[in-house]
Formats: structure tokens, C-alpha cells, sequence
């Protein structure tokens, strides 16, 4: 049995029933293993819990670095990429739906543990857009308010992603860029 094995099981329930929701069993079942066995990779569901959390958050992050800002003509394209990534919740249904419980309804046990991971994952991603968005020489309260509003669609798409159809998320997901592209000049 293989610890990624089991962080996948763990995932995968995780992002289906949420953490109450979610029993040891249930997850050593799913791994193919007995409950017991967990315990040799991880000291409690809550260390589990975060293990996957830190893992999806690298996951993140390699999704957003691994756009090349120089395999785009303008900052405008490079950030739209970026944008479209963030917001693209068919890619890894798992992944984004885990996140999302994660951070809408955390457990309340672990929610303080996540709120740091989240800002140092937020702060990254804020060093990292804003040394792009030095490009069109925003100043410092320019950039902020830009990745603020940057986060507030992404955190509402990911919302209206459940609502909607394809069709018109797509319009709103749009309709998103097109004003923080407007924010820019």
C-alpha cells in the first residue's frame, strides 16, 4: 500500500463527503487496506486531511507555473491563461471540489491550520502575478486591487461552475476577464 494510494482514496471521499463526512473505514476500504494500516503513514484522519490539502495546493501551483508568461505575446494573454486555469473546474473535478470544501466549510477542527496554508498559498500566487502586472506599471494599490478582484471572480465562478451550465459559465467566466483585462489599463 502506497501512501499516495491512500492520500488518493482520501481525496476522492474527501471531496465527495467532506471531512465529517468521511470515515477511516471508509477511506482504508477504498486504499484496499484495513483502518489500522493507516496509521502507519499518517498519525490521524487530521494529518491525512492535511497532507492531502498541501498536496493539492502544490498541485495549484504547478499548474500556475507551469504557464510560461513568455510563450504569450501580451501580459493580457499570459493572465487570461492564468485566469482560465484557475477557473477551470472540469480539468480535476476532485481536486477543485476537495479545495473548494476545504476552504468554504473546513473542519473545524483543522480550520486555522488552513486559513495559513491558503495565505502563504495566496501570498505565492500574489508575489507571482504581481511581479507580471509590474509590466504595465500598476502601482502597488493598482496590483492589489487587481488580484483581489482576480480571487473574487475565481472564488465566484467556482460557485456560479455548479449553478450554471456549461454555456453560460462560460459567458460569466468570460465576462469575469473582460473586466479585470479593463482594470489593467
Amino acid at each position: 500500500m502506497s501512501k499516495e494510494k491512500l492520500k488518493q482514496a482520501a481525496l476522492h471521499l474527501f471531496a465527495e463527503k467532506g471531512y465529517d463526512g468521511t470515515a477511516l473505514s471508509e477511506i482504508a476500504k477504498e486504499a484496499g487496506i484495513k483502518t489500522p494500516s493507516i496509521y502507519a503513514h499518517f498519525e490521524s484522519k487530521e494529518a491525512l486531511y492535511m497532507a492531502v490539502y498541501k498536496d493539492v495546493i502544490q498541485t495549484e501551483m504547478k499548474s500556475f507555473k507551469g504557464l510560461n508568461r513568455d510563450e504569450y505575446k501580451t501580459l493580457q494573454d499570459y493572465l487570461k491563461a492564468v485566469f482560465y486555469d484557475a477557473t477551470d473546474f472540469e480539468t480535476s473535478p476532485e481536486t477543485k471540489k476537495f479545495f473548494q470544501r476545504s476552504v468554504y466549510f473546513p473542519p473545524t477542527s483543522l480550520k486555522e491550520r488552513l486559513i495559513q496554508e491558503t495565505e502563504s498559498y495566496e501570498a505565492l500566487t500574489f508575489e507571482m502575478i504581481g511581479s507580471f502586472l509590474n509590466e504595465i506599471h500598476m502601482n502597488q494599490a493598482e496590483k492589489e486591487r487587481w488580484i483581489h478582484a482576480f480571487y473574487c471572480f475565481i472564488d465566484g465562478l467556482s460557485v456560479e461552475h455548479e449553478l450554471y451550465n456549461k454555456l453560460e459559465f462560460e459567458k460569466r467566466r468570460k465576462s469575469a476577464f473582460e473586466i479585470l483585462n479593463g482594470l489593467m489599463v
